[in-house]
């Protein structure tokens, strides 16, 4: 029988050598926009060298809903790692409970959270994300929709208040309701625009899954068209099954293309899972995101 401990010395070993002798970026141009690979599909591969491969492979930026978890002394290091290799970091989660906790519908846990975004500030003054998620997590059955609501606007203009010294910009995500996140409240654009729009911050924002939200509502160019001035941040996956582009059924290349259109200058998280793990599975995703990457600019 093989011990966790080898078995992940063994990933290790593999997984470095197969970096070493068959290097990711074959010269290839640069991507178009700023796509940023998951931390953590590499594992056990430290958060530092699986940088270092997402570099090697062309990508110039990362997300890492984790970071939370890590010292200080690791954040530090991650961003010695970006500075080095010229990445740019895109966004972690802030609420410490995830999605389950009911976060902004209820006025209970709104102390709570306005706890997480202070720590999510400090964190950001170490490592210098653009954005950081947050989640209205579940609904409350004895709170009105309007009040709920309400509710969610009322806890944002207070996390605005903390995060208008820094540069950072919370993103507010809507979650599909029919495969991942039942009872979660902000489930389509619509809502959560009317929620931003009554925040009306500059650093308050939607984030735009196009995962979730085909799961949703699908319709996603003409709604990235009609909210996009209101969404901070955009993150990919393909349904079903939550994979990289061409494992489901969207057309990432016109997605991607409608972005570029728009001048759209920030990153776009990939957070999804890999059809195929390690090493072999990741240079099969960042081949789907070269070729997704392949629209027409004109």
């Amino acid at each position: 029988m093989i011990s966790r401990r080898n078995l992940l010395t063994t990933t290790a070993g593999a997984l470095a050598a197969a970096t070493a002798a068959a290097p990711l970026s074959a010269a290839e141009a640069p991507f178009k926009l700023r796509y940023g690979p998951h931390v953590g599909w590499l594992n056990p591969e430290p958060p530092v060298r699986q940088l270092e491969i997402f570099a090697q492979a062309g990508f110039s930026a990362f997300e890492y809903n984790g970071l939370p978890s890590r010292t200080p002394q690791q954040c530090e290091e991650i961003r010695r790692k970006m500075d080095d290799l010229k990445m740019s970091m895109g966004t972690f989660v802030v609420n410490r409970g995830g999605w389950r906790q009911t976060a902004m519908p209820d006025r209970g846990p709104h102390r709570m959270f306005l706890e997480d975004v202070r720590r999510a500030v400090e964190l950001h003054k170490i490592v210098g994300n653009e954005v950081a998620t947050v989640t209205s997590g579940l609904g409350v059955a004895n709170i009105t929709f309007e009040q709920q609501t309400r509710n969610c606007v009322d806890v944002l203009k207070r996390a605005a208040e903390i995060v208008e010294k820094s540069r950072l910009v919370l993103v507010l995500e809507p979650l599909n309701l029919k495969v991942d996140h039942a009872g979660y409240f902000v489930v389509y654009s619509e809502h959560a625009a009317e929620i931003i729009g009554q925040v009306n911050h500059p650093q308050v924002k939607i984030l735009f899954d196009c995962y979730h939200q085909q799961i949703s509502e699908g319709n996603i160019i003409n709604n990235i068209n009609n909210y996009y001035d209101m969404i901070g941040y955009f993150q990919t996956g393909d349904v079903p099954g939550r994979k990289e582009p061409y494992t489901g059924e969207m057309n990432y290349q016109n997605i991607f293309k409608a972005l570029y259109k728009r001048g759209y200058k920030g990153i776009i998280g990939l957070e999804h899972g890999m059809l195929n793990p390690g090493i072999e599975g990741f240079q099969k995703v960042t081949a789907a995101y070269r070729e997704a990457d392949r629209f027409a600019t004109s």
